[in-house]
């Protein structure tokens, strides 16, 4: 994805504007997707490494993929994971997987640079990319918010 000004463009360029509601159809339709019979979805690369490119995965490595994280980091049922990254790409699809295989209580919410904002507890789990990290310890209660996450996985960023 390339912005305007000719540089490549990261997660939020794009999703800044998204609202809940948005944000909110793009998960029901990822799920729909991820229910059809088809073997595979499509997903973009983060672009951490260069331009975001498509490509098609196959579910079953996803499920065994989310398994495998859920299993290392001993989550469980009923923990929660926060969802705080655009459904285009690898990273908020996986989260979406990692809740399914191992029954999380997914928080959606809109993906801008604090993602956190809003929320009254930390979640279990969240995936966030280093912007949101660094914008999240600048607010004292995001901070604290983030300082009580049990497992984060921090990526996607050049």
């Amino acid at each position: 994805m390339v912005s305007s000004g000719g540089k490549r463009a990261g997660y939020f360029e794009m999703a800044e504007v998204m609202t809940q509601e948005e944000f909110l159809q793009d998960l029901e339709a990822f799920l729909r997707e991820w229910h059809n019979d088809e073997p595979t979805v499509w997903v973009h690369t983060s672009g951490s490494t260069g331009t975001p490119k498509p490509l098609q995965v196959e579910k079953v490595r996803m499920m065994a993929s989310a398994r495998l994280t859920c299993s290392f980091l001993g989550l469980k049922e009923g923990d929660s994971a926060l969802l705080c990254m655009p459904l285009q790409y690898i990273a908020g699809k996986m989260v979406v997987v990692r809740s399914l295989v191992a029954g999380l209580k997914l928080i959606p919410v809109a993906p801008s640079g604090h993602p956190l904002k809003d929320l009254k507890e930390a979640p279990t789990f969240a995936a966030m990319i280093p912007m949101q990290v660094f914008n999240t310890l600048q607010v004292p209660e995001e901070r604290d918010i983030l300082m009580n996450i049990k497992h984060l996985i921090i990526g996607g960023g050049a």
